[in-house]
């Protein structure tokens, strides 16, 4: 009987699709069964995942519900002991699977593991691996501050300890820092220090007006966790949503700077990798200039890693 559960939610997922599902089908472990849900898809994904013929393959379609919805839908069907996160557009390594059971096996107290990962371009170029840390302290305090620190993609799980935490309670996006929150806030979570995933970079995954919303659905998940770590009850994202934008201006604004800062940074990053290295650059210097707080804490980020080498 396979231990693992591979879960994927799909919306409008072609032409990366196809690497996605190949490369969860190349790895090293094979007794593994693999959930795809499509999340009402408009293009080409249903038929293509029609086609598919292994037996591993389980493919729900749904009407458009949202990744958290449809990693739920998903999460209700896994009777596995682990369940493995996937992205639509990224691309597992060979050996990735069978790490991070080996690692869960040998680490009972770990609820979740993810990886180390690497950008890389629809042209295949690769680029560089962000300094995720690999401790649970560390992790969980970067969670807290708001910082990168965990890769949903990458992750496996304990099937039992995020269904006991309730899975993901937000149906559309930002659903993944309320649940990696509420995972370490009952196990010890980790990152394998090692590159086992390619994270895709384009241009169509650089969406300003998406990373508002994630934006406060990622605050009202630290919000949550403050209330939680206080005794208190949580607000509900209605209730927490009044005073967000009840916020001065300038904190407004500064928000709203940040993003368009982070926008700038990745449609950088894809324009480096894809080797325009002139625009590239420039926009990466426009970036660091439209928010200092970010661009220190990315270079704190990379001097905390090189000094644990």
């Amino acid at each position: 009987m396979a231990e693992i559960s591979v879960l994927m939610p799909v919306y409008n997922g072609m032409p990366y699709l196809v690497d996605a599902v190949n490369s969860i089908l190349s790895q090293t472990i094979q007794n593994f069964n693999f959930l795809i849900i499509n999340d009402g898809s408009t293009d080409e994904t249903k038929n293509y995942l029609n086609q598919l013929n292994d037996p591993r393959i389980n493919v729900i379609h749904q009407s458009n519900r949202g990744q958290g919805a449809a990693k739920n839908a998903g999460l209700d069907l896994c009777q596995t002991e682990f369940v493995a996160m996937m992205d639509a557009d990224d691309a597992s390594f060979p050996t990735r699977l069978e790490k991070q059971w080996n690692f869960l096996s040998q680490h009972q107290e770990v609820g979740m593991v993810g990886t180390k990962i690497v950008y890389f371009t629809t042209r295949g170029r690769k680029g560089f691996s962000p300094p995720l840390p690999c401790d649970h302290k560390t992790i969980y305090a970067d969670l807290l501050r708001g910082e990168h620190a965990i890769c949903q993609a990458s992750l496996m799980c304990r099937t039992t300890i995020l269904k006991k935490v309730g899975g993901f309670r937000i149906d559309g996006s930002g659903e993944d820092l309320d649940m990696w929150l509420r995972m370490g806030e009952v196990s010890s979570l980790a990152n394998l220090d090692k590159v086992l995933l390619g994270v895709r970079l384009h241009f169509s995954s650089v969406n300003v007006r998406h990373q508002v919303e994630i934006r406060a659905r990622y605050a009202h998940s630290l919000h949550s966790a403050k209330r939680r770590a206080e005794g208190q009850p949580e607000l509900s994202y209605p209730e927490f949503l009044f005073l967000y934008r009840a916020r001065s201006f300038w904190q407004r604004l500064a928000e709203t700077v940040d993003i368009y800062s982070h926008s700038q940074y990745r449609q950088a990053l894809v324009e480096i990798l894809d080797n325009n290295l002139v625009r590239g650059y420039t926009r990466l210097a426009w970036a660091a200039l439209c928010s200092p707080p970010r661009s220190i804490q990315r270079i704190s980020r990379a001097l905390r890693r090189y000094r644990k080498i």
